[in-house]
């Protein structure tokens, strides 16, 4: 069996560990298994570039739900829960540099 060293885990792996204590949990779940978890979750978070962050950005930004446009308030609170997980990977030493904070996807935050 292959050992999986604490610097190889993925994006769900991290963001479990970050959630478990949260008091937001049940707001955040749902921002992440309605939009991060199927596009970016199951990649290890060290592999990830900011090409992935830039697509999953215009994935938002081009997603509907009722056939309307997702809002740049609501885009900005998916993008913001997946901000924290790269600070919490960054705090565990999982990477050294947060992609969503270095793009200029906020105005805010």
């Amino acid at each position: 069996m292959k050992r999986v060293f604490e610097k190889d885990k993925n994006l769900n792996k991290i963001y479990e560990e970050m959630i478990c204590k949260n008091k937001y949990k049940s707001y955040y779940d749902n921002l992440y298994n309605n939009f991060i978890k199927d596009i970016l979750g199951s990649k290890n978070i060290k592999d990830l570039t900011s090409n992935d962050i830039d697509y999953f950005y215009i994935y938002l930004k081009n997603k509907t739900h009722s056939g309307k446009l997702y809002s740049e308030n609501y885009i900005n609170k998916i993008m913001n829960l997946l901000k924290k997980i790269f600070d919490y990977a960054i705090e565990n030493k999982y990477i050294n540099i947060n992609l969503v904070k270095i793009k200029m996807y906020f105005t805010k935050n």
